[in-house]
């Protein structure tokens, strides 16, 4: 075989390779969750996927009422449902001076309507900035 010939054999294989492989682009996401007006600290924001929507489920921390979702969690444009749910207790006691500070009281719980009854969703869409605000409220 001609030098060339071989180089075009692995060129288009390469594209081929390269093409069947659908890569579905992911979502960034970032926004608020407040109790009673002030900044929620020490919780976990959730996103499953809602019916339709591709993907996994991600979570992400939120301090000081902010949190922010990047691409490496993997979501895909679509609805998704959102569950708000405190930090536990034996990773609070883990966590830095200046983030404990911050936290609800031990014995705060997050009403089950915004987390394991929740009925918050949210639409996330590609190439967008998707800023989100929740409110919650304690037992």
């Amino acid at each position: 075989m001609r030098p060339f010939t071989l180089l075009y054999l692995f060129a288009g294989l390469a594209c081929i390779a390269g093409c069947t492989q659908k890569a579905v682009p992911a979502v960034t996401a970032s926004g608020t969750v407040h109790v009673d007006g002030a900044p929620l600290s020490g919780a976990v924001i959730t996103f499953e996927p809602l019916h339709g929507t591709t993907g996994p489920n991600a979570s992400v921390p939120v301090f000081a009422g902010r949190f922010d979702v990047t691409t490496e969690a993997g979501l895909h444009g679509g609805r998704y449902l959102v569950r708000i749910s405190l930090i536990p207790p034996e990773i609070r006691k883990t966590l830095p001076a200046e983030q404990s500070a911050t936290l609800p009281p031990e014995d705060a719980v997050i009403d089950p309507e915004f987390d394991a009854n929740s009925q918050l969703s949210c639409e996330l869409k590609l190439n967008q900035t998707n800023p989100l605000a929740f409110d919650v409220e304690f037992l």
